[in-house]
């Protein structure tokens, strides 16, 4: 508790002989421990109060919580499928799957020129010339105006 350790107890006893005398230390040693005792039981059992006053409202907050907790874990089993009121054939087709996209193998941190890839793919998809549709090309586009070289 006082966080005292050995030589420093040694010390607080020879400064205490020195001050009492051989004849009272014993006496002051026991008296000390006595109340050091008493101390420690007023202690524990202001803390054995507070945690009975303590314990009620924390038992209902658990309960309370695992309420919540219970409430937020539902399960939802939905067998049937929902229902197609008037919806239209189309409405009623699910979705095409959407193409996969091709990826080049390294690091990939996106085209600058996204729409020239998209027309390069849309090329090599076509039966275009394959050697021209993949070629780098090094202009740059053309600031005034944003347009692409050809």
């Amino acid at each position: 508790m006082f966080n005292i350790e050995g030589s420093e107890l040694i010390f607080l006893l020879l400064v205490a002989l020195v001050v009492l005398g051989p004849e009272k230390l014993p006496d002051a040693i026991r008296k000390f421990g006595k109340g050091y005792a008493e101390f420690k039981k007023t202690v524990g059992g202001f803390q054995g109060e507070l945690r009975q006053v303590l314990d009620e409202p924390m038992k209902e907050l658990r309960d309370t919580a695992d309420a919540v907790r219970q409430a937020a874990r539902f399960d939802v089993a939905d067998d049937d499928p929902p229902a197609m009121d008037a919806a239209t054939p189309e409405e009623q087709r699910p979705a095409p799957p959407a193409r996969p996209v091709a990826r080049q193998q390294g690091l990939n941190f996106g085209s600058a020129n996204p729409r020239r890839v998209d027309r390069q793919a849309a090329r090599d998809t076509d039966g275009g010339d394959i050697e021209a549709s993949t070629a780098p090309t090094d202009e740059p586009n053309d600031p005034a105006t944003g347009a692409e070289p050809e």
